[in-house]
Parts: C-alpha cells; sequence; structure tokens
C-alpha cells in the first residue's frame, strides 16, 4: 500500500489535475493518521493510477476513482493494518457498519461522525450521478464484503493467529477492496456487463484471479513496509514463510511462482473465454 508509482500523465490528460485534487480532497477529510502519512500519500500518483485503470473514464468519473483509490490506501493503513482498529475486531466491525449504512442510505447522515464515513458518502453522492441502481447495487455489496473480511484478519490479529495459505486465499481476494474495483470502473467508463455474463462461473474465476493478483503483488511489493509497521503477519510472504517454516527469501520466491502461475492460467481462460464473450465484457482499454 501507500507505494510510489510514477505512471506517464500521458494516459489522461487530466491525469495530474486529477491526482493533486485527490490530495485536497484527503485533506478536506482528514483522512489519514496525522500529516507525516498525508505527506506519504499525495506522493502515491493516486490520479495516475486511476487512469491507468479507467483510461477512457470522464473528468468527473475519473476524479471519483481516484479519490476512491486515496480513501483506500488511507483507510486500510489507518484503520485495517496499523490503527487500534487493526487489533479490536468489535470496534472494527461497529465502525466498518456505520460506514455501510452511510453509504447504503446516502440521504441520511448515519455516520457517527467518521471522517471515513463521511468522505465515502462523499463518493456515494458522487457516484449516484452515473451509477445505474444495478452498479449500485453491486458496488455496495462489494464493499459489504471488503468491510467483513477486515473484521476476520482483525480477529486473526487480535487472537494472534495467522492464517493458513487456504484461508488467506480467502480472505486476501476481499481484503483491501481488490473486488470491488471491477464494477468501480464500468460505472466510471459508462458502460455495464449483463449479470448473467457476470455470473458465468469462467467471468468468475477470472475476477477472481485478476483481484488475487493485484493483491499479492501488492504483498510482494509492500512487504518489508509490512513487517516494519503491521501487525500480525498478514501479507502472503509472511503466510507461506510461518506455513512452511521457511526463510523470507524462500518464501518470497514461492510467492512470485504462485504469482506467475496464476497469471498462465489468468491468460488462458481469458483465451478460451473471448471466442464467445459479448462485447461489453471484450472492451480493450485505449
Amino acid at each position: 500500500n501507500s507505494l510510489k508509482c510514477p505512471i506517464p500523465s500521458a494516459i489522461h490528460p487530466e491525469a495530474n489535475s486529477v491526482d493533486a485534487q485527490s490530495a485536497a480532497w484527503m485533506r478536506r477529510f482528514s483522512l489519514c493518521a496525522n500529516e507525516i502519512e498525508r505527506n506519504r500519500l499525495s506522493k502515491s500518483h493516486c490520479g495516475q493510477l486511476a487512469a491507468r485503470i479507467a483510461p477512457n473514464a470522464t473528468r468527473q468519473t475519473l476524479q471519483v476513482v481516484s479519490d476512491f483509490f486515496i480513501w483506500n490506501v488511507s483507510f486500510d493503513d489507518e484503520y485495517c493494518d496499523e490503527g487500534p482498529l487493526s487489533q479490536q475486531p468489535g470496534e472494527l466491525a461497529r465502525t466498518v457498519s456505520l460506514i455501510h449504512r452511510a453509504i447504503e442510505v446516502p440521504e441520511s447522515e448515519l455516520h457517527g461522525g467518521d471522517r471515513y464515513a463521511r468522505a465515502m458518502l462523499d463518493i456515494r453522492r458522487r457516484l449516484d450521478a452515473f451509477a445505474a441502481p444495478v452498479q449500485m447495487y453491486q458496488w455496495l455489496t462489494a464493499m459489504r464484503g471488503w468491510f467483513l473480511t477486515e473484521t476476520w484478519k482483525a480477529g486473526n490479529v487480535a487472537g494472534g493467529r495467522i492464517p493458513t495459505l487456504d484461508e488467506y486465499a480467502t480472505l486476501r481476494l476481499y481484503s483491501g477492496g481488490a473486488m470491488v474495483f471491477p464494477v468501480l470502473i464500468t460505472i466510471a467508463e459508462n458502460y455495464a456487463v449483463p449479470l448473467d455474463c457476470l455470473e458465468d462461473r469462467r467471468v468468475k474465476a477470472l475476477t477472481e484471479i485478476a483481484a488475487s493478483l493485484v493483491a499479492w503483488m501488492a504483498d510482494i511489493a509492500s512487504y518489508g513496509k509490512e513487517v516494519a509497521r503491521e501487525h500480525g503477519g498478514h501479507n502472503l510472504i509472511s503466510v507461506i514463510q510461518h506455513e512452511h517454516g521457511r526463510s523470507p527469501e524462500w518464501a518470497t520466491d514461492q510467492a512470485t511462482n504462485l504469482c506467475g502461475q496464476m497469471m498462465e492460467l489468468f491468460m488462458r481462460l481469458r483465451e478460451r473465454l473471448t471466442l464467445d464473450a459479448p462485447a461489453e465484457l471484450r472492451r480493450r482499454k485505449t
């Protein structure tokens, strides 16, 4: 998380402007634990990352995606990975339930004054201008799955339990919000994939492989930071190391190999599925 990842601004002509506005938006809602973290996150190029995954978004929807990114990372760092709530599953469950209720009923103020709830409510209200009702339902469902998994993780940390690799594969699929982005991008780029297509087992497998790849590669890239700053060993490398009783170097090699195998599986399945996939599913990024 919070990695500085420079991406050419040519991906979207307003990516740099979006990036700067997201940093200002983060400060408006006082996200992050302190100003040191806010300064660090303001250099993470969330606007340019948003432009990479949603190059066909409008200026307005690209800003929503970028703001969501900066919310994602600050929330994940302060509430789920490093702050007091990361070791208090009951309190975290209460907090994320209030956040979810706030975005589920955006015409109310049901957030208990929580700054992350207020910021996410702002995102929800802006999404309403672009999302179809079914897309909003999908987004809320994905958000609920993300929040539920974070309480599972906090319970592990509180109990001093490191998950098995099989358990972690499920936990990490939802932890960090990776499964929220597929529907968010369809909203940002103004298209929709039919529900019966999304529920196809092959499509669901592709979606989960892609989300897992993003999460696992992020684990490998952020391993040093997480070992130094976080609790509980909820990183792919740490999980493999704990399960096999081997060195971090060996576990890193295993994690890298797993990502390679998953990418090969994704490409094989994608090639077969593309033959008869609907146009909405076969969209290519420009």
